[in-house]
Protein backbone atom coordinates (compact mmCIF):
# COMPACT_ATOMS: atom_id res chain seq x y z
CA UNK A 1 0.00 0.00 0.00
CA UNK A 2 3.18 2.55 0.69
CA UNK A 3 4.55 1.96 -3.14
CA UNK A 4 0.72 2.14 -4.28
CA UNK A 5 0.96 5.46 -2.59
CA UNK A 6 3.93 7.02 -3.71
CA UNK A 7 3.88 5.81 -7.31
CA UNK A 8 0.68 7.91 -7.52
CA UNK A 9 1.26 10.39 -5.40
CA UNK A 10 -1.58 9.84 -3.88
CA UNK A 11 -2.71 8.83 0.19
CA UNK A 12 -4.40 5.07 -0.21
CA UNK A 13 -7.16 4.42 2.48
CA UNK A 14 -8.33 0.14 2.93
CA UNK A 15 -11.52 -0.90 4.11
CA UNK A 16 -12.13 -1.51 6.67
CA UNK A 17 -10.57 -1.71 10.05
CA UNK A 18 -12.35 -4.01 12.36
CA UNK A 19 -12.07 -3.16 16.03
CA UNK A 20 -12.64 -5.53 18.99
CA UNK A 21 -11.67 -5.95 22.76
CA UNK A 22 -11.52 -9.67 22.96
CA UNK A 23 -8.42 -8.90 20.28
CA UNK A 24 -7.22 -4.89 21.01
CA UNK A 25 -3.87 -5.80 19.55
CA UNK A 26 -5.37 -6.76 15.99
CA UNK A 27 -5.83 -3.18 14.77
CA UNK A 28 -2.62 -2.27 15.83
CA UNK A 29 -1.03 -4.65 14.15
CA UNK A 30 -3.05 -3.48 11.17
CA UNK A 31 -2.69 0.18 11.58
CA UNK A 32 1.13 -0.48 11.69
CA UNK A 33 1.04 -0.71 8.00
CA UNK A 34 0.23 3.28 8.07
CA UNK A 35 3.39 4.00 10.30
CA UNK A 36 5.70 2.08 7.88
CA UNK A 37 3.69 4.22 5.36
CA UNK A 38 4.36 7.37 6.91
CA UNK A 39 8.21 6.39 7.17
CA UNK A 40 8.73 5.90 3.88
CA UNK A 41 6.72 9.38 2.93
CA UNK A 42 3.44 7.76 1.96
CA UNK A 43 -0.05 7.92 3.57
CA UNK A 44 -2.05 4.84 4.15
CA UNK A 45 -5.33 5.05 5.98
CA UNK A 46 -7.78 2.53 7.28
CA UNK A 47 -11.18 2.92 7.24
CA UNK A 48 -13.27 2.00 10.54
CA UNK A 49 -17.11 1.98 11.35
CA UNK A 50 -17.95 3.04 14.75
CA UNK A 51 -21.06 0.25 15.07
CA UNK A 52 -21.15 -3.43 15.08
CA UNK A 53 -22.74 -3.81 11.63
CA UNK A 54 -25.66 -6.18 11.57
CA UNK A 55 -26.06 -9.01 9.08
CA UNK A 56 -29.09 -9.14 7.65
CA UNK A 57 -30.49 -12.44 6.13
CA UNK A 58 -33.22 -13.72 4.37
CA UNK A 59 -34.46 -16.59 2.31
CA UNK A 60 -35.01 -14.30 -0.40
CA UNK A 61 -31.68 -12.84 -1.43
CA UNK A 62 -29.91 -16.21 0.20
CA UNK A 63 -27.14 -14.66 0.52
CA UNK A 64 -24.47 -16.58 2.81
CA UNK A 65 -27.44 -19.49 3.47
CA UNK A 66 -27.37 -20.37 -0.02
CA UNK A 67 -23.52 -21.85 0.83
CA UNK A 68 -24.72 -24.20 2.93
CA UNK A 69 -24.51 -27.98 1.75
CA UNK A 70 -27.28 -28.71 -0.23
CA UNK A 71 -29.10 -25.38 0.02
CA UNK A 72 -27.73 -23.86 -3.31
CA UNK A 73 -29.87 -26.05 -5.93
CA UNK A 74 -33.33 -24.42 -3.76
CA UNK A 75 -32.04 -20.95 -3.75
CA UNK A 76 -31.28 -20.94 -7.57
CA UNK A 77 -35.43 -21.20 -8.15
CA UNK A 78 -37.04 -18.24 -8.55
CA UNK A 79 -39.15 -17.24 -5.76
CA UNK A 80 -42.84 -18.45 -6.42
CA UNK A 81 -40.65 -22.31 -7.51
CA UNK A 82 -38.33 -22.48 -4.11
CA UNK A 83 -41.45 -22.25 -1.43
CA UNK A 84 -42.43 -25.34 -2.38
CA UNK A 85 -39.29 -27.50 -1.64
CA UNK A 86 -39.54 -25.32 1.74
CA UNK A 87 -43.02 -26.50 2.30
CA UNK A 88 -42.06 -29.95 1.96
CA UNK A 89 -41.46 -31.43 5.46
CA UNK A 90 -38.72 -33.84 3.80
CA UNK A 91 -36.97 -31.53 2.02
CA UNK A 92 -36.96 -29.19 5.13
CA UNK A 93 -35.00 -32.33 7.05
CA UNK A 94 -32.76 -32.90 4.06
CA UNK A 95 -31.85 -29.08 3.99
CA UNK A 96 -31.28 -29.15 7.82
CA UNK A 97 -29.10 -32.15 7.74
CA UNK A 98 -26.89 -30.20 4.74
CA UNK A 99 -26.46 -27.52 7.47
CA UNK A 100 -25.48 -29.62 10.03
CA UNK A 101 -23.20 -31.55 8.46
CA UNK A 102 -19.32 -31.45 8.67
CA UNK A 103 -19.00 -29.93 5.19
CA UNK A 104 -20.63 -26.97 6.12
CA UNK A 105 -17.87 -26.17 7.94
CA UNK A 106 -17.91 -22.34 9.67
CA UNK A 107 -21.40 -22.01 8.21
CA UNK A 108 -23.00 -24.46 10.59
CA UNK A 109 -22.84 -21.76 13.36
CA UNK A 110 -25.92 -20.66 11.23
CA UNK A 111 -27.46 -23.59 11.87
CA UNK A 112 -28.30 -22.97 15.06
CA UNK A 113 -31.90 -21.89 14.31
CA UNK A 114 -32.91 -21.07 18.06
CA UNK A 115 -30.62 -18.24 18.41
CA UNK A 116 -31.56 -16.12 15.30
CA UNK A 117 -33.79 -12.99 15.87
CA UNK A 118 -36.38 -12.17 13.52
CA UNK A 119 -35.75 -8.77 12.93
CA UNK A 120 -38.51 -7.71 10.12
CA UNK A 121 -41.40 -9.56 8.81
CA UNK A 122 -44.06 -8.00 5.63
CA UNK A 123 -47.13 -10.45 6.40
CA UNK A 124 -49.38 -9.81 9.08
CA UNK A 125 -49.24 -13.69 9.91
CA UNK A 126 -46.19 -12.63 11.39
CA UNK A 127 -46.94 -9.52 13.65
CA UNK A 128 -45.08 -9.37 16.71
CA UNK A 129 -42.70 -11.48 16.21
CA UNK A 130 -40.08 -8.53 14.92
CA UNK A 131 -37.48 -8.92 17.92
CA UNK A 132 -37.86 -12.13 19.45
CA UNK A 133 -35.50 -15.00 18.80
CA UNK A 134 -36.29 -18.10 16.72
CA UNK A 135 -36.24 -20.19 19.33
CA UNK A 136 -38.86 -18.65 21.55
CA UNK A 137 -40.89 -18.36 18.80
CA UNK A 138 -40.57 -22.55 18.38
CA UNK A 139 -41.04 -22.94 21.75
CA UNK A 140 -44.19 -21.28 22.09
CA UNK A 141 -45.55 -22.99 19.05
CA UNK A 142 -44.82 -26.36 20.16
CA UNK A 143 -42.45 -26.74 16.81
CA UNK A 144 -38.64 -27.76 15.96
CA UNK A 145 -37.13 -24.59 15.69
CA UNK A 146 -35.91 -25.41 11.37
CA UNK A 147 -39.89 -25.82 11.28
CA UNK A 148 -40.99 -22.45 12.65
CA UNK A 149 -38.09 -20.48 10.70
CA UNK A 150 -39.49 -21.74 7.58
CA UNK A 151 -43.02 -21.58 8.30
CA UNK A 152 -42.11 -18.03 9.22
CA UNK A 153 -40.45 -17.07 5.99
CA UNK A 154 -43.26 -19.11 3.97
CA UNK A 155 -45.59 -16.27 5.54
CA UNK A 156 -43.28 -13.65 4.50
CA UNK A 157 -42.78 -14.55 0.75
CA UNK A 158 -39.44 -15.44 2.06
CA UNK A 159 -38.95 -12.13 2.38
CA UNK A 160 -38.17 -12.32 6.51
CA UNK A 161 -35.05 -10.33 7.73
CA UNK A 162 -33.01 -12.21 10.20
CA UNK A 163 -30.10 -11.74 11.66
CA UNK A 164 -28.12 -13.80 13.52
CA UNK A 165 -26.83 -12.24 17.35
CA UNK A 166 -23.21 -10.15 16.86
CA UNK A 167 -22.18 -9.24 20.93
CA UNK A 168 -20.59 -6.03 21.29
CA UNK A 169 -19.78 -4.76 24.96
CA UNK A 170 -18.81 -1.40 26.83
CA UNK A 171 -14.85 -2.27 26.38
CA UNK A 172 -15.17 -2.59 22.16
CA UNK A 173 -17.01 0.89 22.27
CA UNK A 174 -14.22 2.53 24.29
CA UNK A 175 -11.43 1.06 22.28
CA UNK A 176 -13.56 2.06 18.89
CA UNK A 177 -13.27 5.91 20.53
CA UNK A 178 -9.53 5.67 20.79
CA UNK A 179 -9.26 4.48 17.01
CA UNK A 180 -11.43 7.16 15.53
CA UNK A 181 -8.76 9.92 16.82
CA UNK A 182 -6.15 8.01 15.78
CA UNK A 183 -4.50 9.72 12.62
CA UNK A 184 -3.87 6.61 10.38
CA UNK A 185 -7.55 6.32 10.55
CA UNK A 186 -10.98 7.76 9.25
CA UNK A 187 -14.35 7.22 10.34
CA UNK A 188 -16.31 5.20 7.25
CA UNK A 189 -16.56 2.47 5.12
CA UNK A 190 -18.16 0.88 2.05
CA UNK A 191 -18.30 -2.15 -0.02
CA UNK A 192 -19.29 0.21 -2.99
CA UNK A 193 -23.08 -1.37 -2.52
CA UNK A 194 -22.20 -5.04 -2.79
CA UNK A 195 -24.77 -5.76 0.48
CA UNK A 196 -27.08 -3.24 0.15
CA UNK A 197 -29.54 -6.12 1.73
CA UNK A 198 -27.31 -7.50 3.93
CA UNK A 199 -25.74 -4.62 5.52
CA UNK A 200 -26.63 -0.81 6.42
CA UNK A 201 -22.97 0.91 7.09
CA UNK A 202 -25.19 4.35 6.38
CA UNK A 203 -26.12 4.66 9.80
CA UNK A 204 -21.95 4.85 10.86
CA UNK A 205 -22.49 8.80 11.74
CA UNK A 206 -25.60 8.75 13.52
CA UNK A 207 -24.64 5.48 15.61
CA UNK A 208 -21.19 7.55 16.30
CA UNK A 209 -22.95 10.83 17.55
CA UNK A 210 -26.02 8.77 18.84
CA UNK A 211 -24.55 5.93 20.49
CA UNK A 212 -20.80 6.86 21.10
CA UNK A 213 -21.09 10.57 22.56
CA UNK A 214 -24.85 10.83 23.37
CA UNK A 215 -25.02 7.77 24.90
CA UNK A 216 -21.72 7.29 26.15
CA UNK A 217 -19.84 10.83 26.01
CA UNK A 218 -16.69 8.54 24.88
CA UNK A 219 -15.54 11.90 22.60
CA UNK A 220 -16.87 15.75 22.95
CA UNK A 221 -19.43 16.95 20.16
CA UNK A 222 -16.40 19.07 18.55
CA UNK A 223 -14.20 16.31 18.14
CA UNK A 224 -16.66 13.80 16.94
CA UNK A 225 -17.81 16.26 13.78
CA UNK A 226 -14.53 17.22 13.18
CA UNK A 227 -13.98 13.45 12.49
CA UNK A 228 -16.84 12.77 10.22
CA UNK A 229 -16.87 16.41 8.33
CA UNK A 230 -13.81 18.03 7.77
CA UNK A 231 -10.77 14.88 8.16
CA UNK A 232 -12.44 13.16 5.67
CA UNK A 233 -13.00 16.18 3.51
CA UNK A 234 -9.35 16.80 3.62
CA UNK A 235 -8.19 13.47 2.63
CA UNK A 236 -10.14 13.35 -0.38
CA UNK A 237 -9.43 17.38 -0.95
CA UNK A 238 -13.04 18.35 -1.24
CA UNK A 239 -13.02 22.29 -1.75
CA UNK A 240 -14.42 24.90 0.49
CA UNK A 241 -16.29 21.72 2.07
CA UNK A 242 -16.13 20.08 5.86
CA UNK A 243 -15.76 23.06 8.16
CA UNK A 244 -18.18 26.04 8.46
CA UNK A 245 -15.99 28.68 7.44
CA UNK A 246 -16.53 32.21 5.43
CA UNK A 247 -16.93 31.95 1.55
CA UNK A 248 -16.98 27.75 2.34
CA UNK A 249 -20.01 26.43 0.74
CA UNK A 250 -22.98 26.12 3.32
CA UNK A 251 -23.57 22.53 3.56
CA UNK A 252 -25.18 22.29 6.92
CA UNK A 253 -26.72 19.80 9.68
CA UNK A 254 -28.34 20.86 12.69
CA UNK A 255 -28.99 17.96 14.93
CA UNK A 256 -30.38 18.22 18.32
CA UNK A 257 -27.77 16.45 20.86
CA UNK A 258 -30.60 15.22 23.10
CA UNK A 259 -32.06 12.88 20.41
CA UNK A 260 -29.62 11.92 17.75
CA UNK A 261 -29.52 8.47 16.36
CA UNK A 262 -30.71 6.20 13.98
CA UNK A 263 -34.10 3.95 13.87
CA UNK A 264 -34.73 0.11 13.21
CA UNK A 265 -33.27 -1.10 10.22
CA UNK A 266 -35.75 -1.37 7.72
CA UNK A 267 -35.84 -2.90 3.89
CA UNK A 268 -37.15 0.01 0.95
CA UNK A 269 -37.80 -1.32 -2.64
CA UNK A 270 -36.51 1.56 -4.07
CA UNK A 271 -33.77 0.49 -6.11
CA UNK A 272 -34.06 -0.90 -10.20
CA UNK A 273 -36.49 -3.32 -10.93
CA UNK A 274 -37.59 -2.67 -7.65
CA UNK A 275 -34.62 -4.70 -5.87
CA UNK A 276 -35.01 -3.79 -1.55
CA UNK A 277 -31.97 -2.29 0.28
CA UNK A 278 -31.68 -1.58 4.02
CA UNK A 279 -31.48 2.09 5.71
CA UNK A 280 -32.52 3.23 8.90
CA UNK A 281 -34.22 6.46 9.90
CA UNK A 282 -32.23 9.40 10.93
CA UNK A 283 -33.79 10.32 14.79
CA UNK A 284 -32.41 14.00 15.84
CA UNK A 285 -32.08 15.86 12.93
CA UNK A 286 -33.54 19.40 12.68
CA UNK A 287 -32.35 20.79 9.48
CA UNK A 288 -30.64 19.82 6.42
CA UNK A 289 -29.10 22.58 4.00
CA UNK A 290 -26.93 22.04 0.72
CA UNK A 291 -25.87 25.30 -0.78
CA UNK A 292 -27.69 27.29 2.01
CA UNK A 293 -30.98 25.55 1.17
CA UNK A 294 -32.71 23.81 3.45
CA UNK A 295 -33.51 20.13 1.88
CA UNK A 296 -35.10 18.45 4.98
CA UNK A 297 -36.85 19.91 7.75
CA UNK A 298 -37.38 17.84 11.01
CA UNK A 299 -37.25 14.71 9.11
CA UNK A 300 -39.15 15.63 6.18
CA UNK A 301 -37.60 16.54 2.97
CA UNK A 302 -38.82 20.22 1.91
CA UNK A 303 -38.73 18.58 -2.18
CA UNK A 304 -35.43 21.74 -2.64
CA UNK A 305 -32.42 19.61 -4.76
CA UNK A 306 -29.57 22.77 -4.86
CA UNK A 307 -26.89 19.83 -5.15
CA UNK A 308 -24.74 19.02 -7.74
CA UNK A 309 -22.56 16.17 -8.72
CA UNK A 310 -18.64 17.29 -7.58
CA UNK A 311 -16.21 16.80 -10.28
CA UNK A 312 -12.44 16.01 -9.16
CA UNK A 313 -10.84 18.84 -10.28
CA UNK A 314 -13.26 20.88 -10.45
CA UNK A 315 -14.92 20.66 -6.88
CA UNK A 316 -11.57 19.16 -5.62
CA UNK A 317 -7.67 20.15 -4.59
CA UNK A 318 -5.37 17.04 -5.13
CA UNK A 319 -3.74 15.54 -2.45
CA UNK A 320 -0.44 14.11 -2.98
CA UNK A 321 1.96 12.87 -0.53
CA UNK A 322 5.01 14.02 1.43
CA UNK A 323 6.84 12.14 -1.42
CA UNK A 324 10.34 9.98 -0.42
CA UNK A 325 12.44 10.53 2.66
Amino acid sequence: MATLSLLADRPVNWNVLGVSSLNPDACERQLEASTVASQRGAVVVALTLPHTVKIRLSFEHGAVVDALPGWREVFALKIPERMEPLADPEERRRLDRGAHSDEAGILSALADWRILIVEETFSPANAGLAGRTVGDIAAERGQDPFDALVDIVLADELRTGLRPPIPESEPDWELRAQVWQDPRTVVGGSDAGAHLDMMCGAVYSTSMLGDGVRQRGLLSWEAAVHQLTDVPARLYGLRDRGRVDVGWWADLVVLDPNRIGHRPERTRHDLPGGAGRLYAEAEGIEHVLVNGVEIARAGTLTGATPGSVLRSGTDTDTVTVPGRP
